[in-house]
């Protein structure tokens, strides 16, 4: 009965160490297995976090290359690009340095030409548009469209080409020249010997352009003169012509004529034509509109 008992006990104790053993190995594989499993996972996880993204290969790449030395030069690049801006600024110095040395050769050419006062007319006028700031030019210019426009067959030619609006353009950038003014106004007078001249003159502001030449130079009895003939050459136009001239101070400017060069027969003469051709009769008692 001991020997009986001893076996089951011996019988029982191995089953349970089998069972444990069992257990235990099961339990270490898949404790081993588990930790196997996340560990892998945690390090590839961890790879994927810790690893840098691939870098694109531009080694190749010459667009890329250029791109890059575009935003970041070098300090080769950066030489170079300066010796070409210096290149760039001395070409043009040299051109506009040549521009001008031409340009003062064609006016030097201009000015000689401008000599002959039997210059054809529209070469003047092509030299006046040419150098418009230069006040020789658009002295001579005007002094010469003053002879020829004695001429009835020049005034119509200017009619075509812009002679008028050339020549009041050139008092509007030189008003203080009082030779230039002179010959602007006589050449004007003369060309309103045309009637699409005349029109000419008065929708391109003329007229009060005239009266403000006047002004500006009242001293002067030849502008004075000249100031007055020109608006009795408008007035002739017509009853349009002469409200133009009226209603651009032309009558007062006339008498200021008078007032500052009493003694003066050429200027009395003038504005004696200038008021009979407005309808206004100095000769009148107490002056007036003549009937």
């Amino acid at each position: 009965q001991n020997y009986q008992q001893s076996q089951y006990q011996q019988q029982q104790q191995q089953q349970q160490d089998d069972a444990g053993s069992v257990y235990s190995h099961s339990s270490h594989v898949s404790h081993q297995s588990y930790n196997s499993h996340q560990s892998y996972q945690s390090q590839q996880s961890y790879n994927q976090l810790s690893t840098p993204a691939p870098l694109v290969n531009i080694s190749n790449d010459d667009n890329s290359v250029h791109s890059l030395n575009s935003v970041s030069p070098s300090p080769g690049n950066q030489y170079s690009n300066s010796n070409n801006l210096m290149s760039s600024m001395n070409s043009g110095i040299m051109g506009s340095n040549a521009y001008n040395d031409n340009n003062n050769s064609n006016l030097d050419r201009v000015l000689q030409q401008l000599q002959d006062d039997s210059l054809h007319f529209e070469i003047v006028i092509r030299h006046m548009l040419n150098f418009p700031s230069h006040p020789v030019v658009q002295e001579k210019g005007c002094a010469i469209l003053w002879v020829q426009t004695y001429n009835s067959d020049v005034c119509l030619g200017l009619s075509t080409k812009g002679g008028v609006t050339t020549v009041l353009e050139a008092m509007r950038n030189h008003p203080v020249e009082a030779r230039l003014i002179r010959a602007s106004i006589e050449a004007v007078r003369n060309m309103c010997s045309v009637p699409m001249n005349r029109q000419f003159l008065l929708r391109a502001g003329g007229v009060p352009l005239v009266v403000e030449s006047m002004t500006r130079h009242v001293e002067d009895a030849d502008i004075q003169r000249s100031g007055c003939t020109a608006l009795a050459a408008v007035a002739e136009g017509g009853m349009e012509f002469k409200i133009g001239v009226a209603e651009c101070g032309g009558i007062l400017a006339v008498m200021k004529a008078v007032e500052s060069h009493p003694e003066n027969d050429f200027v009395l003469r003038a504005a004696y034509q200038a008021l009979r051709m407005l309808g206004y009769n100095p000769g009148a008692r107490g002056g007036g509109s003549g009937g």
